[in-house]
């Protein structure tokens, strides 16, 4: 088997790539044998790394282990083992220190980045208190770290927007082994599905949603806060949603009256269905209805119409 020689790149940033939200400062990755010194050399000054001080950076950083063992440890995380399959986060002004064990080494894949977008992802999806993730072997995951670096290290025209999408989009990877894998949390998964899946066949009907969260075996509490956890809603706004949806397609292909749309999305009261389109689509159900047939309308005028 060949031996992959490490690489990392550290270059400028582009005004383009600062506005974009968010910006890859630095990737690589590196083979780390067993009983070699760490961190390897040619590191920049910044980036210096010592188990006795640690360091403390101001960019977001994703390291994958996709080999070996290490520790590591961070003023939100106690001192914890990383094993190969996983991916441990770094964050801007927070203490952290880890390294390889001199027995085993081991094979690092990173990506360093910051911006608004990222500090959003990162602030939202990933509390600096669990900065650890289980993915396993994920062949997708580490082609796209590889990729980020070989783009980097071409630098060819845009590329700094291609590393950037290619980053959320490993942390779009990342995100979704961190909900799924421990059997509970997918145990958790399931029963979210069932209750979507029940809502949706049922969303015209009244719903005891106490008595959905006893059957999923689940408090109202808690069944509450994981569907909300998993689906960004609460079950209420989630059936809301459900219906919404039905009546704009009823309105957009069906020349039902208002009041009939409204019973069928389970709305008994027309005002109150009106009252709730309006505030969900920015206007009256007649209007969306009328608004869609003029653009219909239009787009049948344009395909009819003959070339001078």
């Amino acid at each position: 088997m060949d031996t992959i020689k490490p690489y990392s790149h550290y270059l400028p940033v582009e005004q383009d790539a600062m506005r974009w939200g968010l910006h890859v400062l630095n990737a690589g990755f590196s083979e780390v044998e067993s009983n070699t010194p760490y961190p390897p050399r040619k590191h920049p000054d910044k980036y210096n790394l010592s188990w006795s001080d640690g360091r403390i950076l101001d960019e977001y950083q994703l390291v994958y282990i996709t080999r070996g063992s290490g520790i590591f440890e961070s003023s939100t995380t106690r001192k914890t083992r990383i094993s190969a399959g996983q991916v441990f986060l770094l964050y801007p002004g927070i203490w952290h220190r880890f390294h390889p064990t001199k027995k085993e080494g081991w094979d690092e894949n990173w990506i360093g980045f910051n911006g608004d977008i990222a500090q959003r992802i990162m602030g939202e999806f990933f509390p600096s208190n669990r900065t650890i993730v289980q993915v396993g072997y994920d062949q997708g995951l580490l082609q796209l770290i590889r990729s980020v670096a070989d783009l980097m290290q071409q630098a060819t025209t845009g590329y700094q927007l291609i590393i950037a999408a290619r980053t959320m989009e490993a942390l779009a990877l990342i995100r979704a082994h961190a909900k799924n894998y421990h059997p509970t949390d997918r145990e958790i998964s399931q029963k979210v599905q069932q209750a979507r899946h029940f809502l949706l066949q049922h969303s015209a009907e009244t719903i005891d949603m106490d008595g959905l969260a006893k059957t999923l075996g689940l408090s109202y509490s808690r069944f509450r806060a994981v569907f909300k956890e998993h689906t960004g809603q609460a079950p209420n706004q989630y059936q809301i949603d459900i219906r919404m949806n039905k009546a704009r397609e009823m309105l957009r292909h069906s020349k039902l009256p208002i009041s009939e749309i409204a019973e069928h999305t389970g709305i008994s009261c027309t005002y109150y269905f009106s009252r709730l389109f309006k505030r969900r689509e920015g206007c009256s159900p007649s209007a969306y209805r009328n608004r869609y047939d003029q653009a219909a309308h239009s787009k049948t005028s344009a395909r009819t119409r003959k070339p001078k």
